[in-house]
């Protein structure tokens, strides 16, 4: 079956596009080619910041459990109190009022008012005995865990003595083992220390404030 030009009318065959009368169709293969169009996926500061803050907030998250836990830990393994009796020496090895102090519960830090002529005082005294250039150092031995009737009878001792109303949550007996070292003189012994967790924080009461001495002091009043 044969077509015809749609321009100038002519006879054209069935396989034919372009007219061979006129030229009309020729156009048609001539089509212009487009590259399509890529897809980029961009991403804006903003997103990026979005994710690094996200990012950060999650590393922070776990640095932050991690100290938690840390300190949790350290309070579970009884670490605070060490730092009274690290307190009493260094105060005395440096003969220093202040550090010295820091080792005493608040109410006894208090009645205390030690200066520096105070420790002036201690370091002549303790040089009068070992000599000059007094070295002072500690190391524990042992500790024994008070138990809660203890505690409580050591809680009545200090409302009847010292007339203050106290929460003792803990207390250990530590077993001691402190040098003095002097030109002249050196001498070690190991003797126990008591400290005790008074209103949430820990602190000496007396050296040698045992449950013992508590009881006797109650039973004797």
């Amino acid at each position: 079956m044969s077509k015809f030009c749609e321009n100038c009318g002519a006879e054209m065959d069935d396989n034919q596009v372009v007219c061979p009368n006129c030229g009309n169709g020729a156009e048609a293969q001539t089509a212009t080619v487009e590259e399509p169009i890529k897809e980029t996926t961009t991403t804006s500061t903003s997103s990026v910041n979005k994710e690094n803050l996200k990012k950060y907030g999650i590393i922070g998250g776990i640095v932050l459990a991690v100290i938690v836990v840390i300190a949790l830990l350290a309070s579970l393994l009884g670490g605070g109190w060490k730092k009274p009796i690290d307190n009493y020496f260094k105060g005395m090895a440096k003969f220093n009022a202040k550090t010295y102090t820091k080792a005493y519960v608040k109410f006894i830090a208090d009645d205390m008012d030690l200066d520096k002529d105070d420790m002036k005082d201690m370091k002549e005294s303790l040089e009068d005995e070992y000599g000059k250039n007094v070295k002072i150092s500690y190391k524990i031995k042992d500790k024994e865990k008070i138990d809660k009737d203890d505690l409580e009878k050591v809680k009545e001792y200090v409302e009847e003595k010292y007339k203050e109303d106290v929460k003792i949550t803990g207390g250990y007996k530590v077993s001691v083992k402190a040098t003095i070292k002097g030109k002249d003189k050196s001498e070690t012994n190991t003797n126990d220390m008591y400290v005790y967790k008074v209103n949430g924080k820990w602190g000496i009461i007396s050296e040698s404030l045992s449950p013992k001495v508590a009881k006797n002091y109650l039973k004797n009043k």
